[in-house]
């Protein structure tokens, strides 16, 4: 990230923020979001996988807000400005274990089928099926709604990029909600 795009992002949010917070306050997110300042970012190149499917380990992100009921803090949910964090799941842990904490999406669809925003079922009858080598035993989850997109760039995404690592992830499905 270029500190001048993060400099220029926390000029124009600060301002919008302002002239916006009655409306958020509201929850008319259409309405708020007009103006809303973006980061500018160059083109990333593309990075072709380095070994087929079939042989490699696929990790997931969701961003339905998912947490581990009991053991996780929920997202702020609550917050107007959302939650950059993000929370790890293990793949063994049951949806009964999950909570949702967003309020930015109808859950009615996830409540009857999680895998509708966290497909683990799907992937590991890839896996069994031989398309896809392995899944981590981690999954990431974070809540969609941040518009703290500098916190997202300057900390969320690395802490993110460092775990896939760490875990040895050569590819990571992200499941936008």
């Amino acid at each position: 990230m270029i500190p001048e795009q993060i400099t220029a992002f926390r000029d124009a949010y600060g301002p919008w923020l302002t002239s916006r917070r009655p409306i958020l306050d509201q929850r008319r997110w259409k309405e708020a979001f007009v103006g809303f300042p973006v980061l500018n970012l160059p083109d990333i190149p593309f990075t072709p996988l380095a070994k087929p499917l079939r042989e490699a380990r696929l990790g997931m992100l969701t961003t339905a807000g998912l947490y581990l009921r009991g053991e996780h803090q929920p997202f702020d949910a609550a917050n107007i400005e959302g939650d950059p964090s993000f929370r790890e799941l293990p793949l063994e842990a049951g949806a009964d274990r999950l909570g949702i904490a967003h309020e930015h999406y109808d859950h009615a669809s996830a409540e009857q089928d999680l895998n509708v925003v966290y497909p683990v079922l799907r992937l590991m009858e890839l896996v069994a099926q031989g398309e896809i080598g392995s899944v981590s035993p981690l999954a990431m989850s974070t809540s969609g709604y941040c518009t703290r997109l500098d916190r997202i760039a300057e900390e969320t995404a690395p802490r993110i990029a460092a775990r896939v690592k760490e875990l040895r992830i050569d590819a990571l499905l992200h499941i936008p909600v």
